[in-house]
């Protein structure tokens, strides 16, 4: 039984404790993951700013194709396979709905002395039977469909310290993880 709980608490420590170290590079589409290319056809009319980037974070290459359409800034990320990850959405506070703004209110004020957000972001992964491709179009063309989660960068402060941090919640506001974001990653993260 001790060595259940043990284990249980390293777990969960290692989950919260894990650092964002992302390093992003600005890549020509000729880097980028072929597969993935052509995703990006059926709308580059209407995109401003078609940017390609590689990432990497620890052991971890990604690759992330950023853009605006219609004032949205989107970021789309795929693993080094050109396999879908997931699509972001920046949104602002006041677009967070109701409920689920509650949820995530009482979360760091439950958690936190002091909180102020950077960034916030819908995040949209291809939970469907759709591909990769028709998935991204019907997200483009439908940018306040259903999403997955919230993505938020916060700076928080505790009785000890004061931090950036990148926190995941679900659809309903619900915490989920959150990993620190170091200087470095924190140089993109405004987008």
């Amino acid at each position: 039984m001790k060595y259940s709980i043990l284990l249980f608490l390293m777990c969960v420590s290692f989950s919260f404790s894990q650092s964002k170290n992302e390093k992003e590079e600005r890549i020509p589409i000729s880097q980028f993951p072929e597969v993935a290319r052509n995703y990006f056809n059926n709308f580059s009319y209407k995109v401003k700013y078609l940017k390609f980037y590689r990432e990497t974070d620890g052991d971890k290459v990604s690759f992330e194709a950023k853009f605006r359409i219609k004032k949205l800034y989107y970021s789309i990320e795929f693993d080094i396979n050109g396999k879908l990850e997931d699509i972001e959405i920046v949104i602002k506070e006041k677009h967070i709905p109701r409920h689920t703004h509650a949820n995530i209110n009482t979360y760091f004020n439950a958690h936190y002395k002091k909180t102020r957000f950077i960034k916030i972001q819908k995040q949209y992964v291809n939970y469907t039977n759709q591909s990769d491709k028709s998935f991204i179009q019907h997200i483009v063309e439908h940018p306040n469909d259903k999403h997955t989660h919230f993505e938020i960068i916060a700076e928080i402060k505790t009785d000890e310290t004061r931090e950036l941090r990148e926190f995941t919640f679900n659809k309903d506001g619900k915490f989920e993880s959150f990993r620190k974001v170091t200087s470095s990653s924190y140089d993109h993260a405004l987008y």
